[in-house]
């Protein structure tokens, strides 16, 4: 459509002209298009592209986001297999450390036996070579004699317990009686030093007297003094009416 704007006349219009008066100006004319369609349909496409680009936008996000997802899942997927096969893994190091304690507990419980077993074995052997000492005695002179001296641990530092066995080896069964010591050379401080039983016992007591018809032991206790090396212990044994017999015996058989 076109719209007309008209310039508006002179008011006088009966007015006679002028000579050489100047024509008055012819109104003119200003047309513009009116083109609502033209419009709508640039509305109407720029919508259209806006709309196409996030329609692709979203397509777009749904292809990655499918990819993304099936990529999610497999993880997944992969990540229970390994959570699945470490709980088995673990249940199953779990059941062998218990069979291992088990075991172990076993073990240690047999070699516990084994060792008390072994340990009454070798009391025995000795207590049967003791008696058998004194039944059949082996060559030698016949009079007293020392069978066995042993030290053992006595619970505290430098203290030890010691048992002392005499036997007599004689053709006719009489009674013997006298006394006995004992005494344990060593080292301390770089010097010689000589022991008394006497003198190292706990309270002062040593056995000394003695009397039996085929064998006695005798039992006491020695406290070493700080820093003393024993090197040997030297036992005499004293009957009535009979020489002394000495005996020694190096400290490294005596069990200490």
């Amino acid at each position: 459509m076109f719209a007309w704007k008209a310039r508006p006349y002179p008011r006088n219009m009966d007015a006679p002209l002028e000579p050489h008066a100047q024509s008055p100006a012819m109104p003119r004319l200003v047309v513009k298009h009116h083109r609502p369609f033209h419009t709508g349909l640039a509305i109407a496409g720029g919508t259209a592209a806006i709309l196409f680009a996030l329609w692709g936008a979203f397509a777009y996000g749904e292809y990655r986001a499918g990819f993304d997802r099936q990529a999610a899942g497999a993880l997944q997927d992969a990540l229970d297999e390994a959570q699945e096969r470490d709980a088995a893994l673990n249940e199953q190091i779990t059941v062998l450390q218990r069979q291992r304690q088990v075991d172990q507990s076993a073990g240690q419980q047999v070699q516990a036996s084994l060792d008390e077993l072994q340990r009454r074995l070798a009391d025995v052997q000795e207590e049967v070579a003791f008696y058998k000492g004194i039944v059949s005695p082996g060559a030698g002179e016949e009079g007293l004699r020392v069978q066995s001296l042993k030290f053992t641990n006595g619970g505290a530092p430098r203290l030890y317990h010691y048992r002392l066995v005499l036997i007599q080896v004689r053709t006719r069964e009489l009674k013997v009686s006298g006394n006995v010591s004992m005494k344990i050379y060593g080292v301390q401080d770089g010097k010689a030093v000589t022991l008394d039983a006497r003198d190292v016992a706990p309270n002062g007591r040593a056995p000394s007297g003695f009397g039996f018809q085929y064998f006695q032991s005798l039992e006491g206790d020695a406290f070493l003094p700080p820093g003393f090396t024993p090197g040997r212990v030297e036992v005499t044994v004293q009957e009535s009416g009979h020489e002394p017999v000495l005996q020694n015996f190096d400290w490294s058989t005596l069990g200490a």
